[in-house]
């Protein structure tokens, strides 16, 4: 029992200790060849109807003109292993995309990220909803791949909505 404890109370002291860093912002640019501007800014309101709950509350602000979109959104934490997955399944990652449109190519850009905790409910340790704006180094660079694999999936449903436009 000592040692369950000893061993507790160290991972616990070197998960504490951890350096927090701000999340950092993440941006990526798309190339969407022989799509136009207009084409590939519709494709994205198309794609962030169709990825959050509610366009509508997502969008704060469109202008064709500029080809820029503005939203807020948020995603479940995106967690590595079972264990990770099992600590943070109420955790989401709130944050502000930017969807920047020119003929074939788009630039979304996620910032204004903050981590929400425990969104279920109150535990002992946590009370429930906290938002944190720094995490530990490890939980930034997971941040940042499950950001880019939202940008991989903006790409793909980009292009597959082009596509269904000639059945």
């Amino acid at each position: 029992m000592k040692k369950v404890i000893f061993l507790f109370i160290a991972l616990f002291s070197v998960t504490v200790s951890a350096q927090q860093v701000p999340i950092s912002e993440y941006v990526e640019v798309v190339e969407l060849p022989n799509m136009a501007k207009k084409q590939i800014f519709d494709s994205s309101k198309i794609w962030i109807a169709k990825s959050f709950k509610s366009a509508n509350s997502v969008i704060q602000y469109e202008d064709a003109a500029t080809g820029t979109i503005i939203g807020k959104g948020n995603m479940q934490f995106p967690c590595q292993g079972a264990w990770s997955c099992m600590a943070r399944k109420d955790d989401l990652l709130v944050f502000t995309i930017k969807v920047d449109t020119k003929d074939n190519k788009a630039r979304i850009s996620f910032n204004d990220m903050s981590l929400k905790i425990n969104t279920k409910g109150t535990t002992k340790f946590v009370a429930a909803g906290q938002e944190f704006q720094t995490v530990p180094e490890k939980d930034n660079e997971v941040i940042q791949a499950g950001l880019k694999s939202v940008v991989k999936d903006f790409k793909n449903g980009i292009q597959t909505e082009s596509s269904n436009k000639d059945w």
